[in-house]
């Protein structure tokens, strides 16, 4: 396989000569790994003989995802000789991430002591769970770390779904994790540049979370019981219509209000008991948050998701119909904007960045690298 973007001169790849491998598995890993190679790094990815877990998740949808543009060679770090051809990988490499349970990577000999005394300039990441502390065993996935953290009670709504909390569609913990060591390696490759040496980088997955719920911990009253309810919004929530479909607002802004509650007149005057709640501030809406999400429900299902649609979007209010997966992918496809590539998957979020070849089979690579063909650019 071969993991040169299909368009290299498209993008001037950063990172092209970074030597990074990826003893990822399921989601986190995988997925920083596949930003640095967004980026022009070289990747391989280092699985068990049985392979990464992910490749056998949702038919292999999560793996042929999130390992495009990389190489795969399987190994039994268990045996001398694959610790032997870790050794040497390990030896000539910038990057290593792993999101192993606790304990495994030392193990199997991948630990960042053993690492680091290997490569003094090796870049070790560590994506986990609770970090090395008190709570470094306790088993966890996505949805763990979003209640944990108090995300997941925080996604309610007054628009019919009460106080019960919200699943999310999307592993939002396992992005964010990827998001935020993505982040740390690239500071740390800049750090290596002045002083030579590589880095240990350790990602809690609930630390990103508690991180990305800071301003909601901030503001929290914690002697009032009800405090959640301070922080819900009728103006930015989720609605049903008449066709059964849900839509959603952002009208924050005082102009954004206004203009809504202009709209909604306009359909059907009287919606709402005071006349002057066109003028009412965020704080206001807040403090009436009941009763104002009350009459926002009812006066949404007088029409269906489309005019809702049309209407504000011909008003320059932010609304949108709640889509299905099949829905937004049918409309990227017919987007200008080119987010759909010729093999049909969605591109990088990031102007000029390459589409990547396919995820490889297990150990598609593994011949060529263990006759030491272990890189694919020399540029260093």
């Amino acid at each position: 396989m071969n993991p040169v973007p299909q368009n290299p001169d498209s993008f001037p790849a950063p990172l092209r000569g970074i030597r990074v491998l990826d003893l990822g598995m399921l989601l986190p890993g995988p997925v920083c790994a596949l930003h640095l190679a967004w980026f022009g790094a070289d990747v391989i990815k280092v699985e068990p003989t049985t392979g990464d877990p992910g490749r056998d998740l949702y038919d292999g949808a999560f793996f042929d995802t999130y390992n495009r543009g990389k190489r795969s060679i399987a190994l039994d770090l268990k045996s001398e000789d694959g610790r032997a051809v870790m050794r040497k990988l390990i030896a000539e490499a910038d990057v290593l991430v792993e999101n192993f349970r606790p304990g495994v990577a030392t193990r199997l000999g991948v630990d960042a002591d053993t690492a680091t005394r290997e490569n003094a300039r090796l870049i070790y990441c560590s994506i986990n769970g609770y970090g090395s502390g008190a709570e470094a065993t306790r088993p966890a996935h996505d949805l763990n770390f979003l209640a944990r953290s108090g995300a997941m009670g925080a996604a309610t709504t007054w628009s019919g779904q009460g106080r019960a909390p919200v699943r999310p569609a999307m592993p939002v913990a396992d992005m964010g994790g990827a998001a935020m060591a993505t982040q740390a390696i690239l500071a740390a490759l800049f750090q290596r540049e002045r002083t030579g040496r590589g880095a240990r980088i350790e990602i809690p997955m609930i630390d990103v979370m508690m991180h990305w719920m800071a301003w909601r911990v901030a503001a929290e009253d914690r002697a009032d019981p009800d405090a959640w309810t301070r922080y819900l919004e009728p103006a930015n929530d989720i609605y049903k219509t008449a066709d059964g479909r849900h839509i959603v607002i952002g009208a924050i802004e005082a102009h954004l209000w206004k203009k809504l509650v202009d709209l909604l007149d306009a359909a059907r005057p009287g919606w709402f008991a005071d006349a002057g709640v066109a003028d009412w501030g965020w704080q206001d809406r807040r403090a009436a948050a009941a009763p104002l999400g009350e009459a926002l429900s009812h006066a949404f299902l007088s029409r269906t998701s489309d005019d809702w649609v049309t209407s504000a979007t011909t008003a320059g209010i932010p609304l949108e119909r709640v889509d299905t997966p099949a829905e937004a992918f049918a409309q990227l496809s017919a987007s200008e904007r080119g987010m759909i590539s010729a093999d049909g998957w969605i591109r990088p979020p990031l102007p000029g960045l390459p589409t990547l070849g396919a995820a490889p089979h297990l150990n598609a690579d593994g011949d060529s690298i263990r006759s030491g063909n272990i890189w694919v650019t020399d540029d260093r």
